[in-house]
């Protein structure tokens, strides 16, 4: 088998762009991907196809991913970042599904799963709104769609307004949505070398109180934080959220572990929440990240596949993880065929403990148009099946991608 041509397109999903990649063969079957790298759509598309010229990739055999990974890693002057590296996932993805399709086997089984016998958890993003009531209510919502799981951004920091600008128009998100990516009141270059008026964390535990108040133990609470704080914010925060916050995601810049490990410890000793981070990794070679895993600074990794390096790179990444007793929740703020790709990644992990999704009915309404076989993104009281079929188990409808065209989003805030 060779591969004859690759195709790269992006594709409008509302707040963000979708970078679909299409690797074609000669023996008919064609591999798909999807990653998001957001204000760098142009740069990752083009260093996609910057990597199949440069490796040479058309007349190669699609079947060895491992190789071609190696061949796009180490043939390269740089230190690769983060464009380079979801380039590399994009082309990753797509050669595993077809590896996958050729051999009739979803790509879990390739590395030795399931893991899971038919379904994988997952939890949604719940926007904080305008004010504590609001929050509350949002949280109820996605109660209702059957979430037990769900995550904001900071309250106060993010979710305030509820647009988001695309060439110089407001894109606006409707429904009292606020979604997380908005501005809030704490200006957007705020950020961790500044203090944070103690004002503001007590307005933002408010948020956390008062859905807790509202829910109770129905629901497990998590916050996205951004690596917007430094380290005395962050601990006032975390003592602050105990008993209603289970998850603080990046409550320090990822690459602080120092700073991580100590505000790890002293939520131990308080009872406080645990402490999440990692979608900022881009494989198994970024040593200052890793160490992160190997110091047991976090209690959840969050690598995200379309970021990493792709299925190889976070069986990698997880069994480093493993070795340090520290659980897989991937991320993925992404569209629906990345909600797939995390399934099949779930479904080999040891250590894998839940997916992250968007799970609003705007990403159901994507994923009709967009997926073949929308309903396995579709959430039952909190839980995806895994997909069945070949490869990633779905395929993208050709009609629903050219009904949205690239999209130039700019957001108004970090």
């Amino acid at each position: 088998m060779k591969i004859t041509a690759v195709d790269v397109r992006l594709i409008d999903a509302n707040f963000r762009n979708l970078i679909i990649t299409r690797i074609h063969t000669d023996e008919g079957i064609t591999g798909i991907s999807e990653v998001v790298t957001k204000r760098f759509d142009d740069a990752t598309a083009r260093a996609i196809e910057n990597l199949v010229e440069n490796i040479g990739l058309v007349g190669k055999d699609p079947r060895q991913p491992a190789l071609h990974f190696e061949r796009m890693y180490r043939d390269n002057q740089w230190t690769i970042g983060t464009v380079a590296v979801s380039a590399i996932s994009a082309l990753d993805i797509a050669m595993w599904d077809i590896k996958g399709k050729e051999l009739g086997r979803p790509i879990y089984e390739l590395f030795g799963g399931p893991t899971f016998d038919t379904r994988v958890p997952v939890y949604c993003h719940v926007p904080g709104g305008s004010t504590p009531s609001e929050y509350a209510d949002n949280v109820g919502g996605a109660l209702a769609r059957g979430y037990k799981v769900m995550k904001t951004t900071l309250p106060v920091y993010y979710g305030q307004k509820q647009t988001v600008a695309t060439d110089g128009a407001e894109y606006d998100f409707g429904g009292g949505a606020a979604y997380s990516g908005t501005k809030g009141k704490v200006d957007g270059s705020h950020n961790e070398h500044q203090w944070t008026d103690g004002k503001i964390i007590d307005e933002v535990i408010d948020f956390f109180a008062e859905a807790k108040d509202a829910h109770g133990d129905d629901v497990e609470l998590w916050v996205d934080c951004h690596a917007r704080l430094n380290g005395a914010t962050s601990m006032r925060l975390v003592h602050g959220l105990k008993g209603l916050v289970d998850v603080i995601e990046e409550p320090l810049p990822p690459e602080d572990v120092p700073g991580l490990l100590k505000l790890k410890e002293a939520s131990y000793a308080s009872g406080g929440p645990r402490i999440a981070a990692g979608e900022r990794i881009a494989t198994v070679y970024d040593r200052n990240m890793v160490s992160m895993l190997t110091n047991q600074a976090v209690d959840v990794f969050q690598p995200d596949i379309g970021n990493c390096g792709g299925f190889g790179q976070l069986k990698e990444l997880a069994t480093v993880a493993a070795m340090n007793n520290i659980a897989i929740a991937p991320h993925n703020p992404n569209g629906p065929l990345s909600v797939v790709q995390g399934l099949q990644g779930m479904g080999f992990l040891r250590n894998g403990y839940i997916l992250e999704t968007v799970g609003n009915e705007d990403e159901e309404r994507l994923a009709e148009q967009l997926l073949t076989k929308p309903e396995l993104v579709r959430s039952k009281d909190g839980f995806l099946d895994l997909p069945t079929g070949p490869g990633l188990g779905v395929e993208l409808n050709e009609e629903g991608l050219d009904a949205r065209p690239f999209e130039r989003y700019y957001q108004t805030t970090r």
